[in-house]
């Protein structure tokens, strides 16, 4: 099943169709980030998450992960999101908050 956004034009209805394209460019990543998050968050979360969202949409439904290892994944970088705010303060820059490592699904 595909969700739709009827605002949008008659290719961009499905998210899927037009969202996969773009989930490996950081500036149409940020586009699609709810506005009211107002760009505080590490830009290599909003990558890592666009991976996450990429695993999940695959055409072949036997190499998407399951539900439980998604949540996990997310789970994980909600946690480090939250560390690196601890670590590196507020008054850094939404943007430019985050640490290096990966962090990916476990297949």
């Amino acid at each position: 099943k595909h969700f739709f956004y009827s605002s949008r034009s008659r290719f961009e209805q499905s998210l899927v169709r037009w969202a996969t394209p773009q989930l490996h460019d950081i500036d149409a990543l940020a586009k699609m980030v709810d506005p009211a998050l107002e760009g505080l968050y590490p830009v290599k979360s909003l990558s890592r998450f666009a991976d996450v969202i990429a695993l999940c949409v695959q055409p072949e439904p036997e190499f998407r992960p399951p539900m439980s290892e998604v949540v996990q994944a997310l789970v994980r970088l909600v946690q480090r999101t939250n560390m690196s705010k601890r670590t590196f303060g507020t008054d850094q820059g939404g943007s430019n908050r985050g640490g290096d490592d990966q962090d990916t699904l476990d297949m």
